[in-house]
């Protein structure tokens, strides 16, 4: 299919060797030439035949008088002709006189005479014979003429001939007839073939006869109408209506014509403003899509010609180029300032932070499709690991089938009972004792042994499956709290962004609340600063009414987003979790202490207890505790352990002794 929008036509009728018929005035025409040629040629060939008849019987007449005169009685017996001796007139009188005759014709030079009798023409002869004395005798005879048949006495030649004659007529009427009728009715069916082909720019030439100009007119009319609703379509078809520029479609189709012509390497770069979405969280829709908007023109500006440019979806544009002019470009300023560099929207100035994915023909594959999905398999891994661009390899599609396996095998896990808990002691620096653990989850997959949440936690949230895998982690929790009660131990869970968005948690939890309402006070719901963010009205209602059945809640990777502090003090949050990369490396850099101590004091300050995750030597500890911290957990203390071990360590026996890490 070309850039054109295709109509469907019947090939039936489109076809310019197909025509079926004519319409009903062309044939009652035909039929009525035909009878009019076969009427004109019976008429001849009984006016001949009548002249035939007419010198026949007057041959006879002058026979038969001659042979009166001779007095032959032989011949005149045989004769079928009738005499009186006498005058026409006298000879009426007599019984062989055919009757109720009127003239029809007579001849002065022949003396005939043709009488029109009711069923018969009657040919008459009045003479005078003349006697061996030499005197003279008046004689009348007449004769009936036989029924003339209209081909009787016509030979073969002359059979022939009449239907060659017929024959000839007959063909130059169709000539006539397909000139004036059929040759323009195969033209339309051709235009037809043509437009069905996208072909709109064919035109009907006007003709002679009124019905044809009409269709002609009619026809050049929707030839043209198409054309106009044909533009119209590509542009909707193949242009994003946001930016202007061609869309995924478009791009689609430039691609496979580049490839097809196959004159030289290519190279598709896709990239996206991944900061869009916070942008369009802090101010709004509305702004976002005015800076993918003046994105795009900085973009068309910076691609001259030989490149193909499209907006694929959402914040994320492409480029297809000739790889020689990517590589001229590779090291200079075009790529870092088509992907990087700032936008102003109103009174704010936006810089555009994103990655990119390049695929390459033939080396990558010869498919649009392939190519554009490679493009983005690396652009997604150049946005996961931080780098600027990165070239699609192989091995990367091997992982995003990975990922792939792992989505539909990841359907199956919570019926199969594949998740399993590990726990995750929590230090108290200030009693020296273990009475918090954090919960973790973990996937049991048959095949692949035990994977942590960051092999699987993502594909959960982009599916949607997190909601569930929460609710069956809650509930595990709930069923532990017994025993945790009677230790005074406290357990700590993780709650998604999509957990929070959740409009049937709630309900959820106050159904195990009722079952069980003592639980809450030993759980600790831990959300991310990003997920506490997301659309924080929302979520400052919902962990309202999850503290007020008793839940604390606890801020997990603080230091790893951009909290607003007149937003987190309004939550009803006890305890700040600082990242592992603020204690990363703490006890060897100065700045990186100062950094991590202010975060300390600005939670006591807050009125919170503070968590340092992720502390890995003593180093780090040291460093910690020095600056006051209330919590320490980390593989310095313990690794997470499945629940049977930490039951027996910390839920059972002397577990408040247990100062030494392990």
């Amino acid at each position: 299919m070309t850039q054109s929008a295709k109509v469907s036509i019947n090939r039936s009728t489109a076809s310019p060797n197909r025509i079926h018929g004519l319409g009903p005035r062309t044939l009652l025409f035909c039929i009525a030439a035909l009878l009019l040629i076969t009427a004109s040629v019976y008429a001849v060939l009984n006016h001949e035949l009548q002249q035939q008849a007419s010198t026949h019987t007057e041959t006879l007449l002058r026979e038969k008088a001659s042979a009166l005169g001779s007095s032959v009685q032989s011949e005149i017996s045989a004769s079928p002709v009738y005499y009186h001796w006498g005058s026409m007139q006298s000879a009426q009188d007599t019984t062989h006189w055919p009757g109720a005759c009127s003239m029809a014709s007579s001849a002065q030079e022949t003396k005939l005479v043709t009488l029109k009798c009711i069923d018969q023409i009657v040919t008459v002869l009045e003479t005078e014979l003349v006697n061996p004395n030499g005197s003279t005798r008046t004689i009348t005879l007449w004769a009936q003429e036989a029924p003339i048949k209209a081909f009787e006495g016509i030979g073969l030649q002359d059979l022939l001939g009449m239907g060659f004659l017929v024959l000839l007529i007959a063909i130059l009427a169709s000539v006539w007839i397909s000139r004036s009728i059929v040759r323009p009715l195969r033209t339309v069916a051709e235009g037809a073939m043509k437009m069905s082909q996208g072909d709109y720019n064919f035109r009907l030439a006007n003709s002679n006869i009124d019905e044809l100009n009409q269709l002609s007119s009619s026809f050049n009319h929707m030839a043209k109408t198409l054309q106009e609703r044909e533009t119209l379509i590509r542009c909707t078809a193949y242009k994003d209506q946001l930016t202007g520029l061609n869309n995924r479609a478009y791009l689609t189709l430039a691609l496979r014509e580049r490839i097809d012509k196959a004159r030289e390497p290519l190279t598709i770069l896709t990239w996206g403003i991944d900061n869009l979405d916070g942008i369009n969280e802090v101010l709004g829709h509305e702004v976002a899509e005015k800076v993918l908007v003046k994105a795009a023109r900085k973009s068309r500006r910076l691609c001259k010609d030989n490149i193909v440019i499209a907006r694929m979806e959402g914040h994320v544009y492409c480029v297809v180029l000739p790889t020689s002019l990517y590589q001229s470009n590779q090291n200079r300023k075009w790529l870092q300032r088509l992907m990087q560099g700032s936008v102003r929207v109103g009174g704010y100035m936006f810089d555009i932070h994103s990655h990119g994915g390049v695929a390459q023909y033939p080396q990558n594959g010869d498919h649009p499709e392939h190519l554009l999905r490679r493009a983005e398999i690396a652009r997604q891994l150049a946005k996961k690991t931080g780098q600027s661009v990165i070239h699609f390899e192989p091995r990367m599609e091997t992982r995003s089938a990975h990922r792939l396996e792992l989505i539909a095998e990841l359907k199956n896990a919570i019926n199969n009972q594949e998740f399993c808990l590990h726990y995750q002691p929590k230090l108290n620096l200030r009693t020296n004792t273990i009475n918090q653990a954090e919960v973790l989850l973990r996937w049991n997959h048959p095949t692949r042994g035990m994977i942590a949440p960051g092999g699987f936690i993502e594909l959960a949230e982009q599916t949607g499956m997190i909601r569930e895998i929460t609710r069956w982690v809650m509930t595990e929790v709930y069923s532990q709290t017994a025993l945790c009660q009677r230790q005074n131990m406290r357990l700590s869970m993780n709650l998604s962004a999509l957990d929070l968005e959740d409009e049937n948690l709630l309900s959820f939890v106050s159904t195990l609340h009722q079952k069980n309402p003592q639980a809450a006070k030993f759980i600790t719901l831990e959300i991310t600063e990003s997920a506490a963010m997301r659309d924080p009205d929302h979520a400052l209602e919902i962990l309202n009414q999850l503290s007020d059945m008793g839940f604390q809640i606890a801020i997990d990777d603080f230091g790893t987003g951009y909290s607003s502090l007149s937003y987190l003090k309004r939550f009803p949050v006890t305890e700040l979790k600082i990242d592992r990369s603020l204690v990363q490396g703490a006890d060897l850099d100065t700045d990186s202490q100062i950094i991590l101590e202010s975060t300390i004091q600005m939670g006591h300050i807050m009125g919170l207890l503070v968590t340092t995750e992720g502390v890995e030597h003593d180093g780090e500890f040291d460093v910690v505790r020095k600056l006051g911290v209330d919590y320490v957990q980390g593989f310095w203390l313990s690794r997470p352990m499945p629940y049977d071990e930490f039951r027996l360590k910390h839920l059972v026996g002397n577990h408040d002794q247990l100062t030494q890490p392990i």
